[in-house]
């Protein structure tokens, strides 16, 4: 039996099945599943920047500069990394809470054409059923299967194969501009990854294919030079983010991220779980089948031992690179991954499968050599997992179906040719199936959210938002007392106190951990605020539940997770409700632009956030009076506990619940707030107020204020400590009394004949006109940044820091007027990179042709 592979319509079949088969099998699973394809950092961050997108399509000037951004920041270098591709551009025929549905249907798509375009490389250079095997087992790929959610490094998996097309094509016409162009701008990070496989790659062809090696060289260099210069409008604003906000953890050593061998516990089948998302091991799954021939070719006489070795030294090099730290750094920016370990190991896979393609199509037989290192190696592998597998991802079932694969596998090389069209079509059936089970087996590892939790919470808080804005169209921050994730300001449409972002603002991140938020090094949220620091920032509005409305459906019920205690909201003002919601106004909010009279230097210290607050107010006010004080905490009441020396208590009967509980009467209606120290943490002890249960956890150890108490004068409070452990150290903790009426007198004061602050268009902020008398300085809540311009009646004016984090301007006699401009530099200064070299580009190409 004979295919016409040069038939039309069996070429356009071959394509659509490169497509459509990795499309299906990752659709379906979800389709079977609900479409529920939000996970962590997909349904926690991503979806809420993609509905961000969603809203900006048509006014792209929003990225460069948004309060939605925590306290504001540009989201150029966000934009780069996080929402280029094109393929998000389907996102336009969704509404906003069809998102989930959009994003299912996105990184399906995005499945599909990594199967396409790698298809398309392969039947190129190797049997068109293979080739289809091996697109199938790429687009299917560990990685695919385990990165699926970041679904924004798909497009660098689209684009390497033909990425690799380009370098067998180089010293003829080829495309290698564009693609290198679409890798560094559909995202940056992963296309980086891919660009430094291409090089190495690319040094290996060279080696192997010397001929004309310096026209080769010269024409790779400067199309590649050229395509990176197209994308310096993408590529300056970005790296001038990451290079000024990141706040690196990394720390250069020698060490290693893993031992060598456990890596081949990745190739068997469904080889991942929630854990290897967080911190396991890289996802190089490709088929036991693909990875067994993929090893033989180093045996193979069909191939030079020149080429052979140069290939064999690549694979070291990435397998090294994938545990060894300094080549970890190299591969991923200078950073260790947070999450997400070897986010460049798509290459590997690639690469395996390559040279497993290379002995299927080129051998007519498996050589004995070959058979007998399949043979060696697969008893070695299930030998070692079957009796000493410690791997925690993997089962017996899991090791017992890839053992079959590899039997069925070694079948095929001992007794099968490979040149025969069932053999082929047989390879291409099990490629299926086992991309299959691992899909199924990998995927239901993990949990999925609901999309209907994203729908009905965005629909709320956004409507809500919205009524919010057409009221006050001033310049303001507003927060919640529950939440769905760190980004809601992007999903929802308002300027809050809470961010997740990897291109975060390390300056902003600093000062936010020292006023006691809770926070990592990449996003932070307004737990543990206060009173002050709310109006400081200018939180003049507060969202909270509303029960009232009954005649809500239970399946449009949005929920409030994440609820914070907050019985300070008791001290604003009713502002009103919504369906499933209320707002309360604080009447002490500051504008994020106000006149302040006198200079107070601030001095921060690491975990002492009412200490840091009292800096913050004083400085921002002028006013010294301590606005905190510190109360004596009440005699414990043990229950099933005893003390043993130092605030330190442990369980009489280590099977029974042991409580240790404080009563407290507020003598006033002034707000009080629990401090417990950093090593106190939810998985030593819950907590609860009168038995309600309050969360305590933090991002990272860090001392926590817990807003107890608000017009509650002589109330009774239960404080308790329920251990979790056997033994617990109580020591540090403190009750804060907060002198409101004082603080609500001084800054009503202050808000007295401010100007009114607001936002004219994205990076525009104007005030209304004012006059001081005297020498005045006005204050702001915006984060600094050298791209801000500021004018004062229309006149360029220089600007300082304010408490070394905010923008600050001297103000002489006379009126004002000020306007803040944000002009990003640096995207200007990409876009004039990438004009003249698009022009030069132009020109050389009409000129070219009008002397051919």
């Amino acid at each position: 039996m004979k295919i016409n592979y040069q038939d039309k319509h069996v070429r356009t079949i071959l394509y659509l099945l490169s497509f459509f088969i990795p499309f299906a099998i990752f659709a379906g699973y979800f389709a079977m599943h609900g479409m529920r394809i939000l996970t962590v950092d997909l349904g926690q961050q991503y979806i809420d920047l993609l509905a961000f997108y969603k809203d900006h399509f048509f006014n792209p000037a929003a990225y460069s500069y948004s309060f939605a951004n925590g306290l504001g920041g540009s989201l150029i270098g966000t934009f780069f990394y996080y929402l280029a591709s094109p393929f998000n551009m389907l996102l336009l025929f969704f509404s906003k809470t069809q998102l989930p549905i959009a994003i299912y249907w996105i990184i399906s798509l995005k499945v599909g054409t990594i199967g396409l375009t790698s298809y398309y490389y392969f039947q190129k250079h190797y049997q068109k059923i293979y080739a289809l095997a091996g697109s199938n087992a790429f687009a299917l790929s560990g990685y695919v299967i385990a990165y699926n959610l970041n679904l924004m490094w798909l497009d660098s998996l689209i684009l390497l194969p033909l990425l690799i097309l380009q370098i067998h094509q180089v010293g003829k016409k080829n495309w290698l501009i564009l693609v290198t162009f679409l890798l560094w701008v559909t995202d940056f990070y992963t296309g980086y990854m891919a660009l430094v496989f291409g090089f190495f790659y690319f040094a290996i062809y060279l080696f192997n294919h010397p001929t004309n090696w310096q026209k080769k060289l010269l024409n790779y260099v400067i199309k590649s030079t050229t395509a990176t210069l197209l994308a310096a409008f993408a590529l300056i604003p970005t790296i001038y983010e990451i290079i000024n906000n990141k706040n690196s953890s990394a720390v250069f050593n020698w060490g290693i991220q893993f031992t060598p061998y456990k890596l081949l516990g990745k190739f068997i089948s469904g080889s991942y779980s929630f854990h290897e998302m967080q911190a396991g091991l890289p996802n190089v799954y490709l088929t036991i089948l693909f990875f067994l021939i993929s090893l033989t070719y180093f045996l193979s006489q069909e191939f030079s031992l020149k080429e052979r070795l140069s290939y064999a030294i690549l694979l070291l090099f990435l397998f090294i690179s994938c545990w060894f730290n300094p080549l970890v750094l190299f591969w991923h920016l200078g950073q260790f991954p947070t999450w997400y370990p070897a986010r460049f190991s798509f290459v590997i896979s690639f690469l395996l499968i390559e040279l497993a393609l290379k002995v299927l199509s080129r051998q007519s037989k498996i050589s004995i050599k070959q058979l007998i290192l399949i043979v060696l190696i697969s008893a070695g592998l299930f030998t070692w997992l079957l009796t000493k597998n410690r791997f925690d991802f993997l089962d017996h079932n899991k090791v017992l179906i890839s053992l079959v694969f590899a039997v069925i596998a070694i079948i095929i090389a001992a007794a099968l040719p490979l040149k025969n069209i069932l053999v082929q079509g047989l390879i291409w059936g099990l490629t299926i199936i086992a991309t299959a089970l691992n899909l199924n087996s990998s995927l239901n590892s993990i949990s999925y959210q609901v999309n209907e939790d994203y729908s009905n919470f965005t629909e709320n808080v956004a409507s809500a938002t919205n009524s919010i804005k057409s009221q006050d169209s001033s310049l303001y921050r507003l927060e919640k007392t529950f939440s769905r994730s760190d980004d809601d300001p992007f999903s929802d449409g308002y300027y809050g106190l809470s961010v997740f972002n990897s291109i975060a603002n390390s300056k902003i991140n600093s000062f936010i951990s020292y006023q006691g938020l809770a926070h990592n090094s990449n996003a932070f949220i307004n737990k543990f605020s206060t009173q002050v620091l709310d109006s400081l920032l200018g939180v003049k509005y507060t969202l909270q539940p509303y029960y009232g409305d009954d005649n809500v459906k239970n399946s449009q019920r949005m929920k409030y997770n994440n609820r914070l205690y907050r019985t300070d909201i008791n001290s604003m003002t009713f502002g009103g409700d919504f369906k499933q919601l209320s707002y309360a106004i604080n009447q002490t909010a500051l504008p994020l632009a106000y006149i302040s009279q006198r200079n107070w230097a601030t001095n921060y210290f690491e975990n002492q956030p009412i200490k840091n607050q009292q800096s913050f107010y004083t400085a921002a006010t002028g006013d010294k009076t301590n606005l905190f004080t510190a109360i004596n905490l009440p005699t414990a009441q043990l229950e099933n506990a005893k003390a043993s020396g130092n605030s330190t208590y442990q369980k009489k009967v280590l099977t029974q619940v042991a409580t240790i509980s404080y009563s407290f009467t507020p003598k006033t209606n002034n707000s009080y707030y629990l401090q417990l120290p950093a090593s106190l943490t939810g998985k030593i002890v819950s907590f609860t107020i009168n038995g309600e249960s309050v969360d305590i956890d933090a991002r990272y150890d860090q001392v926590k204020l817990l807003n107890i108490a608000n017009k509650q004068k002589g109330k009774k409070l239960v404080l308790s400590f329920t251990l979790l452990k056997n033994k617990v150290n109580l020591a540090n903790i403190i009750i804060w009394e907060l002198n409101s009426k004082h603080l609500t007198t001084t800054l009503t004061k202050l808000k007295e004949n401010q100007p009114i602050v607001k936002e004219t268009k994205a990076g525009t902020i104007e005030t209304s006109t004012f006059t001081t008398s005297g020498n005045k300085t006005l204050r702001t809540s915006i984060p600094y940044d050298n791209n801000w311009t500021i004018y004062d009646n229309g006149k360029k004016i220089n600007y300082t820091k304010f408490t070394n984090t905010f923008l600050e301007i001297q103000l002489v006699n006379g009126k004002h007027q000020i306007k803040f401009v944000y002009v990003p530099h640096q995207f200007y200064l990409g876009l004039l990179l990438s004009v003249i070299t698009g022009i030069c580009l132009l020109a050389y190409y009409f000129y070219h042709k009008r002397n051919q």
